[in-house]
């Protein structure tokens, strides 16, 4: 099992945000968005092939970074509370 760290850029109307998520796999960018936000099903109207839409077509989301960690350096970020 792969502790892959995936750093989410998201934009929620005018306010823009880095969210992660701990992935136990790696995964396509479409894969990792659609799990992370619940997205149903790609728009033609994407902005670019790696930024999605929600369903609601105000909000959007890409993968910024992926990283992969060592069980150690995920532990620690558990401890911290970073990730769950």
């Amino acid at each position: 099992m792969k502790n892959i760290l995936v750093a989410f850029e998201c934009t929620v109307g005018e306010y823009q945000h880095i969210d992660y998520k701990l992935f136990d796999k790696k995964k396509s960018s479409w894969q990792y968005c659609k799990e992370f936000w619940g997205i149903d099903k790609k728009d033609s109207n994407c902005l670019s092939d790696d930024t999605f839409w929600d369903n609601h077509m105000e909000n959007s989301i890409s993968v910024y970074s992926e990283t992969e960690l060592t069980n150690d350096q995920t532990k620690t970020l558990k401890d911290l509370g970073v990730i769950y």
